[in-house]
């Protein structure tokens, strides 16, 4: 029911593994202040990269789409677009969610692992990673629950 969030949460986990270590060497060889501002500004890029995943139209959107349709229309004949509807709002909210715990800093916990990715903590850069993939993932299950909605 759910594989246009499937694929887009693998398809945002494959752009984080692209941007990530090109935008860690690109900052490794400079100063401190600019390499700190070069991997906060991954949040900003990871969060722009999952909405242009999940709002991406493809197959799988379409074929989840209709799969929403017609569970749509068996749970509710006399108001099909309800149940889509009530999902998509649903399923919004989990991806603006999302979006707005990868702009918060990393939890403590993950913080004290103290993990290394070069020479930056691991924690700002894992946390809005992270969050992404779950941005992608819920926004391309709400693109298709709009587009059940809509037919």
């Amino acid at each position: 029911m759910f594989e246009a969030g499937l694929v887009a949460g693998c398809v945002q986990v494959a752009v984080v593994l692209v941007v990530t270590p090109l935008v860690i060497s690109f900052a490794s060889g400079s100063d401190n202040d600019r390499a700190f501002s070069v991997v906060a500004s991954l949040r900003s890029v990871y969060l722009l990269l999952a909405a242009g995943v999940a709002l991406t139209k493809c197959r799988y959107v379409a074929s989840t789409s209709a799969r929403i349709r017609h569970a749509s229309r068996r749970l509710s004949p006399s108001e099909p677009e309800r149940v889509a509807g009530t999902l998509a709002i649903c399923l919004l909210v989990a991806a603006f969610g999302c979006a707005s715990f990868a702009l918060q800093p990393p939890p403590d916990m993950l913080t004290a692992m103290n993990w290394h990715l070069g020479g930056h903590n691991a924690g700002p850069i894992v946390w809005p990673a992270l969050m992404s993939v779950g941005v992608a993932g819920f926004g391309s299950n709400a693109h298709a629950a709009v587009d059940a909605y809509r037919l």
